[in-house]
């Protein structure tokens, strides 16, 4: 798949740019707690029910590193909460809930321009994550609300996929005040996807809004 050589070409980028910063003329280090609000949902092939999405929350520890005058790189590790909706009626009421609770490790390219003390940016790059927990709740119990994803454990707790954000974030000496807003496309599947499994695909996709705190510790 083209977008699983993507990532994993993004990913050794990212490791080469740290492992050549010291020839670098700049040397900006900054690190910081981030926080928002996610919405994700899972695309489900073949698919039994609308899915929609569920809003849930995200936190963590960021550190980045200014190698270059519009360019440097980025990692993350955040809890991250996640999971979908379901809607039998098509009426807009839930049906059933999936939460799922991941721990998660972004890779990324950090590219940003600059007016004055405010700096607009793109983060790019890969992300791994890892299944902590799962829970469900089963709204409606009728017999019309009775689908294989009801009571099916995660198969694949590892998961993958490429993230994107843009944003912005004011300077003011040392201090660093952002905002971000990410997609991640979702590369793995949460279920097996043989041949004779229950699904074909079983993908989440997931948007965030992150506010984030820097403070630089090297310049």
């Amino acid at each position: 798949m083209n977008l699983q050589k993507l990532i994993i070409a993004l990913f050794f980028v990212v490791i080469y740019s740290s492992a050549s910063a010291q020839y670098n003329t700049m040397k900006e280090w900054y690190i910081g707690p981030t926080g928002g609000a996610t919405m994700s949902t899972i695309t489900l092939i073949p698919k039994y029910v609308d899915k929609v999405y569920t809003f849930r929350k995200t936190m963590g520890i960021s550190t980045r590193y200014i190698s270059e005058k519009h360019f440097g790189f980025q990692i993350d590790l955040n809890y991250y909460e996640s999971g979908w909706k379901e809607d039998v009626s098509g009426l807009g009421q839930t049906s059933y809930i999936r939460n799922l609770n991941f721990i998660e490790a972004p890779f990324l390219m950090h590219a940003f321009t600059t007016a004055g003390s405010t700096r607009f940016f793109i983060n790019l790059g890969p992300k791994f994550s890892y299944l902590l927990s799962e829970n469900e709740n089963l709204i409606d119990q009728s017999s019309t609300n009775s689908f294989l994803e009801h009571g099916k454990l995660v198969e694949h707790p590892f998961q993958y996929g490429l993230l994107g954000g843009i944003g912005f974030e004011v300077h003011v000496k040392r201090n660093v005040l952002g905002i971000e807003g990410r997609y991640c496309y979702t590369l793995s599947d949460l279920y097996d996807n043989a041949i004779g499994d229950d699904f074909a695909t079983s993908s989440l996709q997931s948007v965030s809004l992150n506010l984030y705190y820097y403070f630089q510790i090297q310049k």
